[in-house]
């Protein structure tokens, strides 16, 4: 059977060539239409163009038509079309109906030319005699697509990143809180069992000044007992004797009820109380002898300080209290307890009485006692004459625990 294809692509030629040497308005609006176009011969097996505008030529950089009218359809895809591209023009030139795709073709230099591809089948007689094709250059359009997808990729890795670091960190985060919980129920445990161990040891510190108190109190006990068959020169030295040991009772008798740490003493409660007790045991009148304590910082001390420094007050007091106001004497004793410079403290007895022998002065034990308790508290002890000649001053200068702690 002969091949008509050649022929009917001369004949096809012919009728455009015949379209154009007529011109008319139809002709000049298609050659000086912005949009580009091609016209193929649907009697050829290749589907051969038989016509083209200028705007297709410049869109795909061609210069003259006799570049392309002739070629095969796919030459309008470019020298390296892709597979998927060739396969859809074939499909879209197969069909009777018009069809729209978006394309990649590739211009005479290379470039690559994005399209949105118009196929419209032309019939004659009930027979597709051509193909009537039109393009609209969409390259700005994907290059912005793609552009916005590439972002949007990079913005998804970003995120994905970012979002993959978040969980390292809330995990890493979740471990650092589990570590803190089981930290802080080992603290709080550990903490629970201190302060049973607290407790238990203030247990013990209470048992053992209370025992000391008792012990302290049979020792009293036992004194009083020989004093009260002793010649007299000698009850006075067990009565004295019998003073000092209750006084260091006192001190016990208040770090077992009378202090919430057993481990330290209100020194200022302390001396009033001591202050009290002895009056009422050597003023037979009440009033006779006015006590006053005073103190100008608070002293809250452990053991070690306050029974050296009650001892010196009894010592000073009971001194004071047989000594300064005979014959039924009215006065004053005053202690008062205050801070000096350079991190140090002053205890003073001072009363308005007839004043020390200076023969009491040099032998008494009881001075010879206040000394060696100064001493022992780090600190030094005075003995001097009041205001006038009147009255004894019984001072003891010692470091102040706060800076000694220090």
């Amino acid at each position: 059977m002969p091949d008509h294809s050649h022929d009917n692509e001369m004949s096809a030629g012919r009728n455009i060539a015949s379209l154009k040497e007529q011109g008319g308005a139809f002709v000049e609006a298609v050659e000086s239409s912005r949009m580009p176009m091609v016209v193929t011969d649907a009697n050829t097996a290749r589907h051969s163009i038989i016509y083209v505008n200028r705007s297709f030529l410049t869109l795909l950089g061609y210069e003259c038509v006799a570049e392309v009218v002739g070629q095969d359809y796919l030459f309008v895809a470019g020298r390296h079309v892709e597979p998927e591209v060739q396969r859809r023009i074939e499909a879209a030139l197969a069909s009777r109906t018009s069809s729209t795709d978006d394309l990649l073709f590739h211009a005479k230099d290379g470039r690559q030319v994005w399209v949105s591809q118009l196929i419209e089948p032309m019939e004659e007689d009930g027979r597709i005699m051509r193909h009537f094709s039109s393009f609209y250059d969409i390259t700005e359009r994907v290059r912005r697509e793609q552009a916005l997808q590439q972002e949007k990729e990079t913005l998804e890795r970003r995120v994905a990143t970012r979002t993959k670091r978040l969980q390292q960190a809330k995990e890493k985060l979740e471990k650092e809180v589990e570590r803190r919980r089981r930290t802080e129920a080992t603290l709080r445990d550990a903490l629970a069992q201190g302060q049973e161990d607290l407790r238990f040891r203030d247990f013990l510190v209470r048992e053992v000044n209370h025992r000391t108190k008792n012990a302290l109190q049979l020792a009293v006990s036992l004194l009083s007992v020989q004093a009260s068959h002793a010649a007299p020169e000698t009850r006075d030295a067990l009565e004295i004797a019998s003073g000092r040991l209750r006084r260091i009772g006192e001190v016990h008798d208040l770090l077992t009820y009378q202090s919430e740490a057993p481990e330290s003493v209100d020194f200022p409660v302390y001396l009033q109380r001591l202050s009290q007790q002895m009056a009422e045991s050597l003023v037979a009148e009440p009033g006779r002898i006015r006590l006053e304590v005073k103190a100008e910082e608070d002293a809250t001390w452990g053991p070690d300080l306050v029974v050296p420094l009650g001892l010196i007050a009894g010592e000073a007091l009971t001194n004071a209290l047989r000594y300064a106001f005979p014959n039924d004497r009215k006065g004053q004793v005053r202690m008062v307890l205050r801070s000096l410079d350079g991190g140090l403290m002053c205890l003073c007895i001072e009363d308005d009485g007839v004043g020390m022998p200076g023969t009491r002065r040099a032998g008494s034990l009881g001075l010879q006692l206040i000394d060696m308790f100064a001493n022992q508290i780090g600190g030094k002890a005075t003995l001097e004459s009041g205001s006038g000649g009147k009255g004894t001053i019984v001072a003891v200068t010692f470091p102040d625990p706060r800076y000694s702690l220090g």
